[in-house]
């Protein structure tokens, strides 16, 4: 009926959520320790003291550190910040200030992500490319708007660019290209 399930340390700890520091977390009981006083910490204290710390402290610390596994140290922070003005009077208990680092969690809809799957540097390339093909464009569109007329280069140019001159001026570039042609030959 039930199939043994045999997984390796690795994966079991591979597969459980990342714990945030003791350090951080014991920051995090000494702000709220700050703003609220022993009011906070007599909520876990129980008496028993080992190695110099109060064991119901100690334990919170554990499972705070659980409870707080999903969050940055931003959001956290962020947090502690909203607990002056959510819970004025008395400390926040775990699931409250979970809901505050919930709140104060970066939204997805606003957080980059790379969905088209590639490297950053394939990524970089297509960019600079992208870019390159977007300033010719706007090049030409320059040129264009200020009559800029691409010329034959050697002396074809030069008789076209008489030739365009004379009719911007007005004159007949048949007839100038035809006595050109006649210097030229």
């Amino acid at each position: 009926m039930f199939k043994p399930i045999v997984v390796s340390e690795a994966q079991f700890r591979a597969e459980q959520p990342q714990q945030i520091a003791e350090s951080d977390v014991k920051r995090v009981f000494m702000v709220l320790h700050g703003f609220y006083g022993n009011l906070f910490l007599s909520k876990f204290s129980t008496g028993a003291v080992e190695n110099g710390e109060d064991q119901g402290i100690a334990n919170a610390r554990k499972i705070w550190a659980h409870g707080l596994r999903d969050f940055d140290g931003e959001t956290i922070k962020t947090a502690l910040r909203a607990c002056q003005s959510h819970h004025g009077e008395y400390p926040p208990s775990l699931p409250q200030f979970v809901a505050l680092c919930a709140a104060a969690r970066p939204r997805e809809a606003f957080r980059a992500t790379n969905r088209i799957g590639m490297s950053d540097e394939l990524r970089s390339r297509y960019a600079r490319q992208a870019r390159a093909i977007i300033a010719k464009h706007e090049e030409k569109a320059r040129k264009r708007e200020i009559g800029f007329v691409p010329e034959a280069t050697g002396l074809d140019g030069l008789k076209q660019a008489i030739a365009n001159a004379i009719g911007t001026a007005g004159g007949d570039e048949g007839a100038a290209l035809l006595r050109l042609d006649r210097m030229f030959a």
